[in-house]
């Protein structure tokens, strides 16, 4: 598990409860620019293809309680972001994200206002 210290997260009925708020800015057909990467507790955020990128956790948690990951652009247009599989295997540690057009997973275009948001909800107890 996490070797940090996290603080304690009220209202939760699960111990050991731990939130991770991350975003980056995509950048269009080119590798995510490490500087547009916010949050704590992630080591990096990689685009595998078009529009799918891994995001690497810096801690091995015991459980995924839950992910929402949403499109933050510019202008308006049908793009959704969609949490895919998990890892979280002292090798993996990993969260794929994909940014869809429909059904097709679509590259979003560099623009400072244009981010991938990610709320990760995990257990750092198998309690």
């Amino acid at each position: 598990m996490a070797g940090r210290a996290f603080q304690p997260l009220l209202g939760t009925l699960d111990p050991g409860v731990v939130t991770l708020g991350i975003s980056w800015a995509p950048n269009g057909s080119s590798a995510v620019d490490a500087t547009t990467i916010k949050g704590r507790g992630v080591a990096s955020v990689t685009r595998n293809s078009a529009g799918v990128f891994t995001v690497l956790l810096q801690d091995v948690y015991a459980s995924v309680l839950a992910v929402v990951a949403t499109a933050q652009l510019a202008t308006a247009a049908d793009i959704v972001a969609q949490a895919g599989t998990s890892t979280l295997t002292a090798s993996g540690k990993s969260i794929v994200v994909t940014l869809l057009a429909g059904a097709v997973a679509t590259d979003v275009a560099a623009n400072a206002n244009n981010r991938v948001n990610l709320l990760l909800i995990l257990k750092n107890s198998s309690v």
